[in-house]
């Protein structure tokens, strides 16, 4: 379907009279005689005439116009791609349609975006502004932007020449005072205890399964979450969830503790505690962080008996 170039200006001979009478009680207060044997209203009825003309040509667009233009909306080096109408509607077209790619980064969704289209084994990206992230992940730089990479399942060993392929792409699409990082995913190493009450008649091995499983998806990066889309960066691991979510599970009558832990014990700590009775709570994701975690599930048959 060939696109139809706007009307730069609609206005007719009619609307520009009454455009003008409309104005003289305000510019010429003293000019009460409207009439059109009036020498002033003649003049507002020339000029409206004359005005309707000149929006008429201007309206006409020539072809020479058009391809001016979309000259200057591609590269000096642009030709047409033919002589005829059918052909000036596809170039219109296309420029139309090359204009509306992206092809600039500046927000953070627009570097997000773009990275994915630069290596489709890039599976999931976060963007952290104002960021040097190959010296530190906490410390503020204006002017920096940094880009962490999640790759598709399957592509972890090929994460290094993603990264490259990534950063090469983005960096003529950089702002000129913009500097880029782009670096693989930080986990918080975590290790879960669960200990899990099992109905009658349930073997212990297909409970162990089934619970660490579970566990392992909700926190995987490309699938886990509540919207089953990748633990979101960032978001603190509470220990309610994973009641919840062993709760849930076939076979499991109930969950008796759940324990977490880094897995690094010299690192600081960053459990989530109750004020008064420093009960665990959860743990403290970082922004540039996801998780990855050692499960231990034990399993404690129920004490009654199926009849």
């Amino acid at each position: 379907m060939p696109l139809e170039l706007p009307n730069l200006d609609d206005r007719t001979y009619d609307d520009l009279v009454a455009e003008a009478l409309s104005l003289i009680p305000t510019e010429a207060p003293e000019w009460t005689n409207h009439n059109p044997s009036d020498p002033g209203i003649t003049l507002i009825e020339l000029f409206a005439y004359l005005t309707e003309m000149l929006l008429y040509r201007q309206n006409r667009v020539t072809t020479k116009n058009i391809h001016s233009f979309l000259k200057l909306l591609n590269v000096p080096q642009w030709q047409p791609s033919g002589t005829k109408v059918e052909a000036l509607n596809q170039d219109i077209g296309n420029t139309i349609r090359q204009l509306r790619q992206q092809e600039r980064a500046i927000s953070c969704q627009d570097f997000e975006e773009l990275a994915k289209k630069a290596d489709s084994r890039v599976a999931r990206v976060h963007c952290i502004s104002r960021r040097d992230l190959r010296r530190s992940f906490d410390i503020e730089k204006p002017g920096h932007i940094g880009l962490i990479l999640v790759p598709q399942a399957g592509e972890e060993a090929n994460l290094s020449e993603i990264i490259s392929k990534v950063q090469e792409y983005l960096e003529s699409r950089l702002l000129l005072t913009t500097r880029l990082q782009v670096v693989e995913p930080q986990y918080l190493n975590l290790k879960l205890e669960v200990t899990v009450v099992s109905l009658p008649d349930i073997k212990e091995q297909e409970i162990q399964a089934k619970a660490k499983d579970n566990i392992a998806n909700f926190l995987a990066p490309l699938v886990g979450g509540k919207e089953a889309s990748g633990w979101p960066f960032g978001r603190n691991l509470f220990v309610s969830e994973i009641y919840q979510l062993l709760d849930q599970l076939p076979g499991i009558d109930y969950v008796t503790s759940v324990k977490m832990k880094r897995t690094q014990e010299n690192l600081p700590d960053r459990r989530i505690e109750t004020k008064e009775s420093k009960q665990l709570v959860g743990l403290e994701v970082k922004s540039h962080e996801l998780l990855k975690a050692e499960i231990e599930v034990e399993v404690a048959s129920s004490s009654i008996k199926k009849i």
